[in-house]
């Protein structure tokens, strides 16, 4: 896993977009009881290393690529911090998913954010689980520069 450090200003740039579209930080309403009112780096160190929910961004290239993932993605997916980064966004889906995950990003790319998607996904090995009450959000730095498509995503056994 990449140390905090290294990942605290995609984590703050996910956490200002989805603020801008879902209206609240980034891990309200999961957070332990003692870091509900943390600070936001606090705060976003625990949505890297411990949420229980996954987040995923993915960049803007014709084939997109992940360009942050957290502890709980890794685990789900199997892949190692720098494996996503390298993966293609799509191979999260399975082939006859894709289609349906193509659509999906681009409704969010025309509207800006999209909640309450269920659906299927594959693993690094092939396994297939479900996930449910994803979010999905555009990413944007802090002058505005369109970096992608954040993605909080609930696991569930199929």
């Amino acid at each position: 896993m990449k140390a905090i450090h290294e990942v605290m200003p995609l984590l703050k740039w996910l956490d200002a977009s989805y603020q801008r579209h879902l209206g609240k930080p980034l891990g309200v309403g999961f957070l332990p009881p003692q870091l509900e009112h943390a600070a936001g780096p606090t705060r976003l160190s625990w949505v890297h290393t411990q949420a229980p929910f996954m987040l995923l961004a993915q960049d803007t290239q014709p084939e997109p690529v992940y360009f942050y993932s957290n502890a709980a993605a890794s685990r789900q997916f199997g892949y190692s911090a720098d494996e996503f980064l390298q993966t293609p966004a799509r191979l999260s889906a399975p082939p006859d998913g894709q289609q349906e995950r193509a659509a999906l990003i681009q409704s969010v790319q025309e509207r800006g954010f999209m909640k309450g998607y269920s659906g299927i996904r594959v693993t690094k090995g092939g396994e297939l689980f479900r996930i449910h009450d994803v979010e999905l959000w555009l990413v944007h730095d802090a002058q505005g520069a369109h970096l992608g498509l954040g993605a909080l995503v609930w696991p569930a056994p199929l």
